[in-house]
């Protein structure tokens, strides 16, 4: 005799379900932008290393060398950052499927609504401005602009105030189109529209 499963224990797997890649999301954000920062710092103490044990009194690196080098870790960084957005999306994904199924058992018991903070028309849109992967996003996004910046400075394509002018505009605009891509790739989505009158 086969045992059925209750529409409650589908609904209570479901929300566990939710809430497990909801917190995975919330881990793996912290995972993935640390293993940057220890690449950054990592590369940095190699160089400033290599600089000190040198036999010579100055390491000839070439400049492509470095330039390269830079450019690796700014589009390493623009990764770093489209693997932050993509886990802001799946915690968004868990948090409105945690909220549909409180939608539900609201709509029939309408005493537990003053019990949950967040429903589904409450939940915080996935580009919020200030939320932990959004200051994370902009650090990522701050290095990786600084390394498209260097990258630019060290192909030594002009010299002087012209030559650092260069620099800040890259990393102006590096750091506005990131930021940019940001809020668009997390505009909250259309399609999940849900009334919250029930």
């Amino acid at each position: 005799m086969r045992d059925e499963l209750h529409s409650e224990e589908i609904l209570k797997l479901e929300f566990e379900y939710a809430r497990e890649t909801a917190t995975q999301a919330q881990n793996d954000r912290t995972i993935i932008v640390n293993m940057y920062l220890l690449l950054m710092g990592g590369v940095g103490s190699l160089l400033l290393a290599a600089q000190s044990i040198a036999p010579v009194e100055r390491l000839l690196i070439p400049p492509q060398g470095l330039s390269l080098l830079f450019f690796v870790l700014g589009v390493l960084g623009t990764l770093t950052c489209f693997k932050l957005i993509r886990l802001r999306q799946a915690w968004y994904e868990s948090a409105h499927t945690m909220n549909t199924i409180k939608a539900y058992y609201l709509a029939r018991i309408p005493e537990l609504h003053a019990a949950f903070l967040w429903k589904p028309g409450t939940i915080p849109p996935p580009g919020k401005a200030w939320t932990i992967t959004f200051i994370l996003a902009t650090m990522v996004i701050l290095l990786s602009s600084f390394s498209y910046a260097a990258a630019l400075h060290f192909m030594d394509l002009r010299r002087g105030d012209t030559q650092l002018l260069l620099d800040a505009i890259v990393f102006l605009l590096t750091f506005g189109l990131q930021i940019l891509f940001y809020f668009f790739a997390l505009r909250a989505p259309n399609e999940i529209k849900t009334d919250d009158s029930n």
